[in-house]
């Protein structure tokens, strides 16, 4: 016990020497001594502590991209760890609306259980940023004032190759596996909020298929076989070198089909679709980000370009008139496009800006993509913009024909034949009318009661029944094709009245 008691004294003594010797040094001595015990102090700790930390963050480097990894850890947790979790978070899924998703709350932490190590997992809601953190990153930190979300997953050292090369991997195929299963298309567009763009989206099930398009059935299987060889072109384009990325220009009068036409390349692809409104972007930058946020196998669209690019051709030719007198110099690089009146304080998006997603360097940063712009007005585009290359295949949705509204006839009134179709047939080629207008005018409009449906419906499978649907239909598809005749009749009468000249003008004629 003396011993001790000595030994104690000592260590005062030795210590309160310290001190004295401490305060008779200089001041940048101190500070040197701090830099050098504050660096070694979390060497020391990572010494004595046994566990390690991965921090996987809801978006990459900068944020200009979101982490896949993070979706990956998501699914897999609220397939895996639910059960165990105390702090859950509920909203509606894409598929049901009676199907709620369950999610893990922010500061939740669970543990998981993987060939008998311990792993614990915690969602990390966005706060500001430490310094002197030591984690093991898989994808560098932003270079914002705030993290953003992020996955923190905490293991023994000891575990660590086990984590590395076999449950982190087996999280990302068990995440593909099920996107596959579960694929739900999804429609996005940007929205703004607190001076960014983000993506939004909705669940998209669009109706129109290619069988349903009101145009000639020749060039409907041509446009079909080349979305499909694109498709299967992964190693095409790599053996060119060339982005797996494909435009399509959709032009036309309006009501001709093209946003149909989106809905039906998206049906048959399987791809998600990105409406792309450049009037809420107010620079490249932002442009930039979003065009990084999108996912392969998608559709990008950009409707009405003309609306916008009209701006851009007239104060492209004006730049040129201007350069032309002060120094006979070409200045299209110096061209912005002027949004609207109220974005102007925002920004600009430039030709070059839009051009190097769709065929520049920017457009390589992702895969297998469709580029769609649609226009009324296809003589007010740039050139540069919808040159080959860019736009590889420029489609026209034109005015409907007789072949379109056999079609249309036979999706909306179930007919292939009627002593009418001659008649309607010369009309059409004779007007211009669109297949929108020739649908509207086959639409049924319903004139039965409730009590007729419901008896038809009891009746449901028996010849009486067949015989009473079989003579309503030819009783709709006779009251439709008939209104349209005359829909078609008054359209030709009016055009007729516009080209005529008027009286006094022929008269007039006469006396001369």
């Amino acid at each position: 016990m003396a011993l001790s008691v000595e030994k104690w004294v000592g260590f005062g003594s030795a210590m309160a020497g310290f001190g004295l010797l401490w305060s008779r040094m200089p001041e940048h001595v101190h500070d040197e001594a701090r830099h050098i015990i504050s660096s070694l102090v979390p060497m020391l700790m990572s010494c004595f502590n046994p566990y390690e930390q991965i921090s996987i963050s809801e978006y990459g480097e900068e944020r200009f991209r979101r982490n896949k990894m993070f979706d990956a850890v998501s699914t897999y947790l609220r397939s895996t760890c639910l059960d165990v979790a105390s702090n859950l978070k509920a909203e509606l899924g894409n598929k049901s609306k009676d199907d709620p998703l369950i999610s893990l709350d922010e500061d939740q932490e669970v543990v998981d259980n993987f060939d008998g190590a311990r792993m614990w997992w915690r969602l990390c809601p966005k706060s500001a940023k430490k310094k002197g953190a030591t984690i093991i990153s898989l994808l560098p930190g932003d270079s914002d004032d705030e993290h953003p979300r992020c996955y923190r997953l905490v293991f023994h050292k000891r575990h660590r190759k086990l984590v590395l090369d076999s449950y982190l991997p087996r999280i990302v195929r068990q995440w593909r596996e099920q996107t596959a299963t579960d694929r739900q298309r999804l429609l996005f567009t940007n929205h703004s909020q607190q001076g960014k763009s983000h993506w939004i989206n909705v669940p998209y099930n669009p109706p129109a298929k290619f069988d349903m398009l009101a145009m000639d059935h020749s060039k409907k299987v041509e446009i079909m076989e080349d979305l499909m060889a694109f498709r299967e072109a992964k190693a095409y384009h790599s053996k060119v070198g060339k982005a797996w990325k494909r435009g399509y220009l959709l032009y036309g009068p309006p009501g001709t089909g093209k946003s149909t036409m989106i809905g039906a390349m998206a049906n048959l692809l399987g791809y998600d679709v990105y409406d792309l409104d450049l009037t809420s972007i107010k620079d490249n930058a932002e442009l930039r980000k979003l065009f990084l946020d999108t996912t392969d196998k998608s559709i990008i669209v950009i409707e009405d370009i003309d609306a916008i690019e009209v701006e851009l051709t007239t104060k492209r030719k004006k730049g040129k008139e201007a350069a032309t007198q002060e120094n006979n110099s070409d200045s299209h690089n110096l061209v912005t496009i002027e949004l609207s009146d109220k974005t102007k304080d925002h920004g600009k998006v430039t030709l070059s800006g839009l051009l190097s997603f769709v065929d520049g360097l920017w457009s390589a940063c992702g895969s297998e993509r469709i580029f769609v712009f649609t226009t009324n007005h296809v003589d007010r585009l740039d050139p540069a913009l919808i040159r080959r290359g860019r736009m590889d295949r420029h489609i026209e949705m034109s005015y409907c024909r007789f072949e379109a509204f056999k079609m249309l006839a036979k999706s909306y009134l179930d007919i292939t034949e009627h002593s009418l179709f001659g008649e309607i047939g010369q009309l059409l080629d004779e007007i211009n009318t669109t297949p929108a207008d020739v649908a509207d005018s086959l639409m049924p409009r319903g004139k039965r009661n409730g009590e007729m449906d419901r008896l038809l419906d009891e009746m449901n499978g028996a010849p009486a029944a067949d015989l009473m649907l079989r003579v309503k239909r030819r009783r709709d598809a006779d009251d439709c094709l008939a209104g349209l005749v005359e829909t078609l009749k008054t359209k030709k009468a009016a055009k007729m009245k516009s080209a005529a000249p008027p009286m006094e003008s022929m008269g007039e004629a006469k006396e001369e």
